[in-house]
Formats: structure tokens, C-alpha cells, sequence
């Protein structure tokens, strides 16, 4: 049944009329607090617990019945004890405690990590008769905090073997001109040795020249150490769309502190696809830093992210309203060593060229409309070799 307008506001007229019978508002606030998600707590002056509802309960593991009575620093942990006298100093002025995380005691004994927020609690007569706390339950939160953190250490991990792998390709070509002018040096150095009378003044500068070489090529090859790094390619079948979604999360603070607004976009019911999640989320977090560094002085600074399916494949844009890239750079852009920037190798988006043509696809760019760059990768639904 529809109700008329002025049968709504009656409807509404009564359901006021309703909450103002003290019996009624009782009920109600009893609902909203047995029904809330955070813990409710509530204590005396003296610290004693008086209000536990069901949160709390699920919370801590204690029924209202074991711990009403007793005092609240049942839940702190022995080396949080002076809290609670700095929390009551400040109830007892009547000021609220703004939200601090901190840690509490279950009673199981295990520590969860929580936010809270204490305010006082007063009479009819306006005095402070106690406090109220709301408890938020952080362990969740902390616990994906940490993964992302050790998510981050294993793409720094990824990065550096990838990098090591485009450095050992080079590596013969880098060390072959320092070794050849040493040699060249020391071949001189023999005949001016061999020759009478010596030239001491040459002599030097043809030793010290070689040693120059020689700590050129140790410099490659301390280079190339420095990056060794650990793990083999595991690819499982795999959500691209939450992929490509923790990727942005991993780099997200970072990117919106320089002003960036990001967008992200996945069609519904995508298949999932035999993928390294790690390395292809580094393909992404290197697409991503690379566009915010390209858009630092533009006046609009978005960054279009979407993964849709195209066919056999699935197909993750990356798409900036940076200046564009250079014809002279856009021609080898996925070669080694090329790169836009002032300092920095160039090897970031030869690596992701090089990671998704390892699993069977494809990694291009082109122009952005109105301005910008949009970097797309494909990859295939059906598994590709190692």
C-alpha cells in the first residue's frame, strides 16, 4: 500500500510522537547500542565497567555478566596502565578524548590493536558521573597494512631481479670497453717498459688509466650484484581487475600527495587469468609512477585506469593527461637505457615490455586525447610457456 503525502507526514508526526515516551526512547537507544558494530563500553569515575553491549562482547570475549563490576583496566595491557589516569583527567575536566589508536587485551590474553574515542558521561544535573568509550577494532586493517607492506618489499625484490636480468644482457657489451682499453693501456705500457730510455711521465699516466678501467668494470659488475634478488615466476589463475586494484593501492598515498586523481574501472565478471600477480603488478605500479612523474607540472593531473575484456584477452589501460612523449623517445621507448628523465637507468619500461611479452603479451603506447599517453598491456586468457 502507497501512502498519500499527508499520510506520510502523519505516519512521520506519529513515529516522533512515539520517540518522545521515555520508554520508547529508552528501547531505542537500547537498540542502537546493542546493534552497533563498534564496542560500546561505559565506567564510573572510579574506572568501574557499567554498560557492555554486544560488540564489546565479541570483541573482547567477555559477557556483559564477567565484567560489569569490574574495572576497565582489565582490558590494558600492563605497560598501557598509565592511559587510563590520563584519560580520566581529561573526563573529569569534562573534555572528550579525541580517537587514539592503541592496544587492548582480550581475554584470551591476545593483544588487538583499536581506536577509541571516551567522552563524558553526565546526569540530569549536568554533572560528570562517568565515561563512554566506542572501540574500533583495527586488527584487520593493521593485518592488510602489513601485507601491502610486505607486498611492496617483494615488488622492490621483483624489480631488482628483473632489472638484473636486463643488466646481464648488457653486461658483456658494458664490460667489454673497459677491458679492451685496459688491455689496449697494457699492451703500451709493455713497450714503453721494453723501450730504452723509459718514460717515466708515460708510464704513469698509462698505469693510472688502466687502474681507471679496472674500477670501471668492478663499478658494472658491484652493479649488477647489487641487484641480485630472490624468487622464481609463479603464475596462478588470478583476478586482473584485483590485481591492477591493489597495485593502485600499493601506490596510491604516494600518488595522491603529488596531486594525482586516480580512476579505476574493471567490467563485471572478467574470467580470471594464469598470471605472476607479482610481476605484473610491478608492469603497473612502474606505468602508474611513470605517468604521475610525467604529469609533476601540468595543471590537470588524472590518471585513467581500466581492464576490460578484447576478445581472447584481457586489456589493462593506463591512461595520463601528462605532455606526451617525444617522437625521438616514442620510437625505442621499450628499449634499454632509453628514458625521458634525468636521472634514472631507463630500464623501467623495457622491464615491462619485457614481463608481459614473457606471459604472452603485449605492451604498446599512444597518444592520449586531448594530451597524455596511454599505455596498454593485453595479455592472454589462455596460459602462455615460462
Amino acid at each position: 500500500m502507497t501512502l498519500s503525502s499527508p499520510s506520510r507526514a502523519l505516519a512521520a508526526n506519529n513515529c516522533r510522537d512515539e520517540l518522545k515516551r521515555p520508554e520508547t526512547a529508552r528501547d531505542y537507544l537500547a537498540s542502537i547500542f546493542d546493534c552497533s558494530n563498534d564496542a560500546i563500553i561505559a565506567k564510573r569515575l572510579d574506572g568501574r565497567i557499567t554498560a557492555w553491549n554486544t560488540a564489546a562482547e565479541r570483541m573482547f570475549g567477555y559477557a556483559a555478566s564477567e565484567i560489569i563490576g569490574k574495572p576497565v583496566t582489565t582490558l590494558f595491557p600492563p605497560d598501557l596502565l598509565p592511559e587510563e589516569s590520563e584519560i580520566m583527567a581529561r573526563i573529569v575536566t569534562g573534555r572528550t578524548t579525541r580517537t587514539f589508536e592503541t592496544r587492548r587485551v582480550r581475554k584470551d590474553g591476545r593483544e588487538i590493536q583499536v581506536s577509541i574515542t571516551v567522552s563524558p558521561i553526565r546526569n540530569a544535573a549536568g554533572e560528570i558521573i562517568g565515561a563512554s568509550k566506542i572501540v574500533r577494532d583495527l586488527t584487520d586493517r593493521k593485518a592488510a597494512e602489513e601485507r601491502f607492506s610486505n607486498m611492496q618489499a617483494e615488488l622492490i625484490h621483483l624489480a631488482r631481479w628483473n632489472t638484473m636480468g636486463m643488466m646481464a644482457s648488457s653486461l658483456a657489451h658494458e664490460l667489454n670497453q673497459p677491458l679492451a682499453a685496459m688491455t689496449n693501456y697494457l699492451s703500451a705500457l709493455r713497450r714503453v717498459l721494453a723501450a730504452q730510455p723509459q718514460n717515466h711521465k708515460l708510464l704513469g699516466e698509462l698505469v693510472e688509466k688502466s687502474v681507471q678501467q679496472g674500477q670501471r668494470a668492478a663499478t658494472i659488475v658491484q652493479h649488477v650484484r647489487e641487484l641480485v634478488a630472490k624468487g622464481k615466476s609463479t603464475r596462478l589463475p588470478e583476478s586482473l581487475a584485483g590485481v591492477v586494484r591493489e597495485a593502485l593501492q600499493i601506490v596510491s598515498v604516494a600518488i595522491r600527495q603529488s596531486g594525482v586523481e586516480i580512476k579505476f574501472e574493471a567490467e563485471n565478471n572478467l574470467p580470471p587469468i594464469e598470471i605472476d600477480r607479482v610481476q605484473i603488478q610491478q608492469v603497473v605500479i612502474n606505468l602508474v609512477r611513470n605517468a604521475a612523474e610525467a604529469m609533476a607540472k601540468e595543471p590537470e593531473r588524472r590518471l585513467n585506469v581500466r581492464v576490460v575484456r578484447e576478445g581472447s584477452n584481457l586489456r589493462t589501460d593506463v591512461a595520463d593527461t601528462g605532455p606526451g612523449l617525444p617522437k625521438e623517445v616514442a620510437d625505442h621507448l621499450f628499449e634499454a637505457f632509453v628514458t625521458t628523465k634525468s636521472t634514472g637507468m631507463g630500464l623501467g619500461l623495457s622491464i615491462c615490455h619485457q614481463i608481459v611479452t614473457a606471459h604472452g603479451g603485449a605492451l604498446t603506447a599512444r597518444p592520449n586525447k586531448p594530451h597524455g599517453t596511454v599505455f596498454t598491456f593485453i595479455l592472454p586468457l589462455e596460459p602462455h610457456g615460462m
